[in-house]
């Protein structure tokens, strides 16, 4: 009877980990009211060094990895179309570039993935709790290649049970930070806007 119990303890808490253990970016609301319309920029579809598992969901008091943590579809789209919508409140026209030669001469912007990692912990089943960071520098080139403006962003969330909440919680965070700045005049004078 014990060893039932077990079991079954053991059984439900490998079913919490499993489940939510994909996750779909799609950020919260951002802290500002959409801006007035500017010109045009360019995004680059991809985002640099971004992998398809973001983590662990673990189980035990010592944390065993057991189930990775991925993001549905192409993790590097799916991340620079949020950098996309961020940019779009900020009033900017557009354009998604899969190569920087299709730029037509559009300052663009990038990001490149330091971490991006979230872990949960299972030892105080049925209480699920989840962490992660999302690091990225951001940058905007000109069409010959040169920089015209950088900076690095932090996002940190924590959580219970699901991934999704978290993982887009530290991605909104990240967001509103960049928002912040893409207003300034530094960023409206690197992109012509």
């Amino acid at each position: 009877m014990k060893l039932t119990k077990q079991l079954t303890a053991l059984v439900a808490a490998m079913a919490v980990v499993a489940t939510g253990c994909t996750t779909t970016l799609n950020h919260g609301k951002f802290n500002d009211t959409a801006c007035a319309p500017k010109g045009p920029v360019g995004v680059s579809a991809h985002a640099e060094k971004m992998k398809h598992r973001i983590g662990w969901g673990t189980l035990t008091i010592f944390s065993i990895p057991v189930a990775p943590v991925t993001v549905n579809g192409e993790p590097d789209r799916e991340l620079m179309n949020q950098f996309k919508a961020a940019v779009e409140h900020c009033g900017y026209q557009v354009k998604l570039v899969e190569n920087p030669g299709d730029a037509a001469g559009l300052p663009v912007l990038s990001c490149s993935v330091k971490k991006f990692k979230f872990r949960n912990n299972t030892w105080l089943f049925p209480l699920v709790l989840n962490w992660g960071t999302v690091m990225v520098d951001v940058s905007v080139k000109g069409s010959d290649g040169a920089a015209l403006w950088s900076k690095s962003y932090t996002g940190k969330a924590s959580g219970f049970y699901s991934f999704n909440s978290t993982v887009n919680k530290a991605l909104t965070v990240l967001l509103n930070d960049m928002i912040a700045d893409l207003r300034s005049t530094n960023f409206k004078a690197a992109t012509g806007g």
